[in-house]
């Protein structure tokens, strides 16, 4: 694992355990893992946690393979599907020009630079390459009093 993808990780399986009020030994205890190793992993102290002791302490804490896999880089962006066939197999009852919508706000998203401005982030419109043919929920669309 990356650096990033280790504070990624201790991130994930820190904040999963405390939304669940759970110690690191009862962690430990119920995916059979040692104590000393849900902590070592926490603290980013293991670079290559074993397989098999990341999915038990994922399945205690409810962290579903695939998000595990992808925090850790064993699954890729070129391992994952394109945001629409994701949807649609997430939300089966979405209509299609919704899909399309979040596509389109993805792409925005993507195609915009962020902009440090007192001390939060906005989205430059000025890059937008559907200006003037985005939808209305569009960030950069023109807003209308």
């Amino acid at each position: 694992m990356t650096p990033d993808q280790t504070v990624k990780l201790i991130n994930l399986l820190t904040g999963k355990r405390s939304e669940l009020k759970l110690s690191v030994n009862e962690v430990a205890r119920r995916a059979g893992v040692d104590t000393g190793t849900v902590w070592r992993i926490e603290q980013g102290m293991i670079a290559k946690p074993r397989v098999e002791s990341l999915i038990a302490i994922a399945k205690v804490l409810g962290i579903s393979p695939m998000q595990l896999f992808t925090t850790v880089g064993w699954l890729t962006a070129d391992d994952l599907p394109d945001l629409g066939t994701y949807l649609n197999a997430k939300f089966a009852d979405l209509p299609e020009s919704a899909v399309e919508e979040a596509e389109h706000y993805v792409d925005d998203l993507r195609s915009k630079r962020a902009v440090r401005t007192r001390g939060d982030y906005r989205l430059s419109t000025a890059s937008c390459p559907q200006r003037s043919t985005h939808c209305p929920q569009c960030p950069c669309a023109p807003k209308e009093c």
